[in-house]
């Protein structure tokens, strides 16, 4: 009894592995990116009709740079402090300057989950605005722990949301249902927002997920500060 209380101390001094239902994320908006997409899902319905189900709405399309479990009210404001005053430190790298983030080839994680690459000189940068965030973050002491390493990806399906295959036995995604596109040009999109993100919420109109906060950044934010 003795050692089972002493775990359970132990254990409550660790932060609790609280399921995330916030997400900071760079929607993706770019016709051309959105639309090559949608050729690339289009495709793989047809050789496959059951995966519609794990393919994921191209409105919906966002890079995530860090997850969150914000438990209260409280931590959601904090969160949105947290980003805004990501602000500057975000200016600060770009230094006025546009952000291109440019689409290539599609990469899968163990053949459950497909994406678009990003180029890598393009990640470089935006690794070190996804660090400028975190540390906001990080610094209002709000649960981020469920993030990962940023790892700049694309993802367009994902089996895990088709359960019903999954049960039938279906396991992974085999690389002939989308070859045509693997190696091809998907498109650029210009940096120039960050969201605060629910993920329990309800969608909005445009089919993208509900944001707490959002800010501009680059020469979109120029703009917004002048009108200001």
């Amino acid at each position: 009894k003795d050692q089972k209380e002493d775990l359970g101390q132990e254990l409550s001094k660790k932060r609790p592995r609280e399921a995330p239902n916030y997400f900071v994320a760079i929607p993706i908006t770019d016709d051309q990116i959105l639309d090559r997409i949608e050729d690339v899902q289009e495709l793989i319905f047809s050789k496959e009709p059951d995966l519609s189900r794990a393919l994921l709405p191209v409105q919906t399309m966002h890079l995530t740079i860090l997850v969150a479990h914000l438990g209260t009210e409280e931590e959601v404001k904090k969160a949105v402090l947290a980003l805004k005053q990501s602000k500057t430190k975000v200016e600060d790298i770009l230094q006025g300057k546009d952000l291109n983030l440019t689409f290539h080839g599609i990469g899968e994680f163990n053949n459950q989950v497909l994406y678009v690459k990003m180029l890598e000189e393009d990640q470089k940068m935006l690794s070190r605005v996804a660090e400028a965030v975190e540390e906001c973050f990080i610094k209002m002491n709000l649960n981020i722990s469920g993030s990962k390493d940023f790892k700049p990806h694309l993802t367009f399906l994902k089996l895990s949301k088709a359960s019903r295959l999954r049960r039938r036995g279906f396991r992974k995604i085999c690389t002939d249902l989308y070859k045509e596109y693997e190696d091809s040009h998907f498109g650029t999109e210009v940096f120039s927002r960050i969201d605060l993100c629910a993920m329990r919420k309800k969608k909005q109109e445009s089919g993208y997920y509900y944001c707490e906060c959002s800010i501009n950044v680059g020469s979109s934010g120029k703009e917004e500060s002048k009108e200001q």
